[in-house]
Parts: structure tokens; sequence; C-alpha cells
């Protein structure tokens, strides 16, 4: 008997985390400690997760607030709005892998690899990105041109 439910356990199983698709990524979720803090609210639109980041403001400063969009099918969308109007991305979802490259209307590169924890409370977001041409590098300052930086959430 064992013998015969295993395996099945183990396909249903594997079928329903591939299954999750971009719906596991949506809610609200907090930057771990060792992460700039911030929080990210991530909604679904079709087949795109649309991010509205709040970056709390420092020394007095207002909070920041950035929207960025998340394309999980293959496609390419454009972005219109902030500090990421102009942009275009492409991504894909795999698994409970996401990835997005994004050029901003200057031409900086963004390459974002997300990943959703087995049980759907956590994720990692690695981006990395390649300064516009002619623009100089700034080592790992801001993520542009300093290798990958890695990032982790937990769902609130």
């Amino acid at each position: 008997m064992k013998r015969v439910l295993y395996p099945i356990l183990f396909l249903v199983t594997a079928g329903i985390l591939l299954a999750a698709g971009p719906e596991g990524f949506v809610g609200n979720w907090k930057s771990d400690p060792g992460t700039p803090t911030m929080t990210r609210d991530l909604a679904l639109e079709g087949k795109v997760i649309v991010m509205t980041e709040h970056i709390p403001g420092r020394n007095g400063a207002a909070e920041t607030i950035m929207i960025r969009k998340y394309p999980c099918d293959g496609s390419t969308v454009s972005m219109d709005k902030g500090y990421w109007a102009g942009a275009t991305a492409t991504g894909k979802m795999e698994g409970n892998v996401l990835t997005v490259d994004t050029t901003q209307a200057n031409g900086t590169k963004w390459h974002d690899v997300w990943t959703l924890s087995e049980d759907g409370k956590h994720y990692t977001d690695e981006m990395s990105s390649t300064p516009a041409p002619g623009a100089a590098q700034n080592g790992a300052k801001g993520g542009r041109g300093g290798g990958v930086n890695k990032f982790s959430y937990t769902r609130e």
C-alpha cells in the first residue's frame, strides 16, 4: 500500500507547488533583517504582478512609493508611473521562480529573480543591474553594476 501511496502523494504535492503560479506572491510583504527596510504590496492584474513598494523616509523625509510591474507569462509590459515611467519589463514564471528583465527609459537594465518558499511565507529577490550606456558604475551602491544583491521578505 505504501508503495502506491507515496508516489501519488509526491505527484500531488509537486503539482500543487507548480500550479501555485504568480498567485503565491500576492499579498503584503515586509523586508527581513539585513534587507533595507521596506514593505511590498503585491497584486495580480491578469498575468502581471504589480508591486507597490513603500520605502520609509529618512531624517524626516517623506515615504517613497514605487510602482513596478512584473509579467509572469513571457510577455512584455510598459510602466508609466514615477521612477519606472518609460521602463519595459519581460518576465516569466516557472514553478516557484519568477525571472524578470527590466530596461528603464535611461537604458539601465535590471535582472530580478524572485523565489517563493515552499510554504509561501517567504520570498527572495536576487537583483542585479547594468548601468545605462555611458553611465559610471556605482559599485554595489543602489544595486547598480555591483553584482547580485539578495533581498528577502516575509508575508505579513
